[in-house]
């Protein structure tokens, strides 16, 4: 019995002894990187591993995962205007619904999981003198607040979208059905605010600048900018990206807006040339330079050619045949320029070599020349230029009665002469192209803000035409506008680089205002001419303009007004 025990006292310490053993040995094989091969063999070999025995585990079912399928059903906050619901219901993956807690998507605005922004503008009557606006002052007018001195209009729909992020304004606001509901004796008020949809913006209106902030440059900041409507996507099972991929909802796309900036005479001669030789061949630029160079397109009217043999300038040249040096051309660099009108009377004055080689020069910049050229019909030709999906065509000739000015022949380099009946049939035909017609024309010159007769009938025939802008690129004198309703007519807008300063001041009972003129700044969008601003300039010697003050503008612009007609109404009616 004894050694029957001690058998089994000895059986039990080695099963003991084993699985110490075999713990040890799964230790070493867990640290085995420290031991080497035959070590490792050793303690395998003498303590053979026991693995416990594998448990049977039961898997744990995961539910289905619901997959939505387009269209999904979409709720949009009521109070959205009519245009977000449009933009919306042009997408095939959505179903528009009024059950807000059935829908799967929820539209509304705020800024979380921000999907678009509407843009609205502050606008006055396009004859306003006012050009901006702080944020602080439009709410202000908004909410009816006692020291406001503006009133303000809107829709039933923009005061309700615009509720969000201004506050509540009933009691303070002008309703009405529709922009062309202001009656006339409203239109009249200076101190006329309306806040509308860029979509609906048009040429009647002005556009504010808001605390600095330009809806219409190339620089606006729609992050900055006090007026925009957040657009936002709430939903617990549809990514947002799975429905606008890289779009997003908005009434306003910087990709389809061009400006188009129309400019008066350049004739870089005289006591101008004189000037800038002494100070500088950019120096007339100095004050207008950022506005030209912002703008999509620059057109400049040159009248004079550039020669290789042109003398020095001379403030008190007797003579009125003109040249420019080659090294003036650094200017019209300067100020941005894309197209060149050769319209002028003085383009023939050096000669057909310095035509020819003007248009070298410009060609060799890569600027479009148009109203003169090799031969009479390359002028007349219309030339395209497209910018953010819009088309434009420019057409110009030169329409004075004398024809000793339009030198072009089908042989002889010039301005082309005006060909009325082929331009009007040119122009309808581009019209129904879809191109935008902008025609830039010398004409009859007059010291006056009122057009001569035979201005207004030629002007407005090629307006009937179906151009879009119709601008005297004439004129010395600055002079009044045209607005059809279809068509922006400018009859003249002064000189932009002339030596006529000097006459303003010391002969003003003949040359009165040649010392002042406008640059046009015309705004599009998707095809349309929505907008159009003049700038006001003033000169202050023989070279160089500046932007006038706003005294000096508003007393400019109320003689230019009275002359001036808006759809066939006076802009702005006689006081008497």
């Amino acid at each position: 019995m004894r050694n029957k025990h001690n058998h089994h006292a000895n059986k039990k310490d080695f099963h003991l002894s084993s699985l110490i053993l075999s713990l040890l040995a799964a230790s070493i094989i867990i640290s085995a990187c420290s031991l080497s091969e035959t070590q490792t063999q050793e303690l395998t070999a003498e303590a053979p591993l026991f693995l416990p025995p594998l448990v049977e585990q039961t898997p744990t079912l995961l539910p289905t995962p619901i997959i939505y399928q387009s269209p999904f059903t979409t709720w949009i906050d009521p109070t959205f205007p009519a245009g977000i619901r449009e933009e919306l219901g042009l997408l095939d993956s959505l179903e528009i619904t009024n059950d807000k807690n059935g829908a799967l998507i929820k539209v509304q605005p705020d800024s979380n999981q921000l999907v678009g922004k509407w843009l609205y503008l502050a606008v006055v009557p396009f004859h306003s003198f006012r050009d901006s606006i702080t944020s602080s002052d439009l709410l202000a007018s908004w909410q009816g607040e006692l020291n406001s001195d503006s009133e303000v209009f809107v829709t039933q729909e923009t005061q309700t979208a615009l509720a969000h992020i201004l506050g509540e304004s009933e009691s303070s606001l002008k309703l009405i059905d529709e922009l062309d509901d202001i009656a006339r004796a409203d239109w009249d008020n200076p101190n006329i605010i309306a806040i509308i949809p860029f979509e609906d913006l048009n040429l009647d209106w002005k556009v504010l600048v808001v605390d600095g902030n330009d809806p219409l440059s190339s620089q606006f900041s729609q992050e900055d900018y006090f007026l925009t409507l957040p657009i936002s996507f709430q939903s617990e099972h549809i990514s947002p990206a799975e429905i606008l991929l890289d779009s997003s909802i908005t009434n306003y796309d910087p990709g389809q807006l061009s400006s188009v900036a129309l400019t008066g005479v350049t004739a870089l001669v005289r006591d101008t040339a004189v000037i800038m030789e002494e100070k500088g061949l950019t120096y007339p630029a100095g004050d207008i330079r950022e506005l030209l160079q912002n703008a999509s397109i620059t057109h400049i009217s040159n009248e004079v050619p550039f020669a290789v043999d042109c003398p020095d300038p001379d403030s008190s040249q007797p003579s009125l045949y003109f040249c420019s040096k080659d090294s003036y051309l650094e200017l019209l660099e300067d100020v941005g320029t894309d197209i060149v009108e050769l319209s002028g009377d003085h383009f023939g004055d050096w000669g057909p070599e310095a035509m020819l080689h003007s248009l070298d020069l410009y060609h060799s910049k890569g600027w479009i020349t148009y109203g003169g050229g090799e031969t009479l019909q390359a002028g007349l030709a219309p030339k395209y230029i497209q910018h953010n999906g819009n088309k434009f065509a420019f057409i110009s000739c030169n329409g004075k009665a004398h024809e000793k000015y339009a030198t072009a022949t089908d042989t002889n380099p010039g301005a082309s002469a005006c060909d009325y009946e082929w331009m009007i049939n040119e122009i309808s035909r581009l019209d129904g192209e879809g191109y935008i017609v902008i025609v830039t024309l010398q004409h009859e010159e007059v010291d006056s803000f009122s057009p001569y007769a035979i201005q207004v009938y030629d002007f407005g025939q090629i307006a009937n035409a179906g151009a879009a802008i119709v601008s005297g690129s004439q004129a010395h004198h600055p002079q009044a506008f045209n607005y059809t309703g279809h068509t922006f007519i400018h009859y003249g807008l002064g000189n932009l680089f002339f030596d006529q300063w000097y006459i303003a001041h010391y002969n003003s009972s003949e040359h009165v205002n040649k010392d002042k003129a406008f640059i046009d700044l015309h705004y599009f969008y998707a095809g349309e001419h929505v907008n159009t601003r003049l700038y006001s300039l003033q000169f202050i010697d023989n070279a160089r303009p500046r932007f006038m003050t706003d005294p000096e503008k508003q007393v400019f612009l109320e003689e230019v007004f009275l002359e001036s007609k808006w759809r066939d109404e006076r802009l702005i009616p006689y006081p008497w």
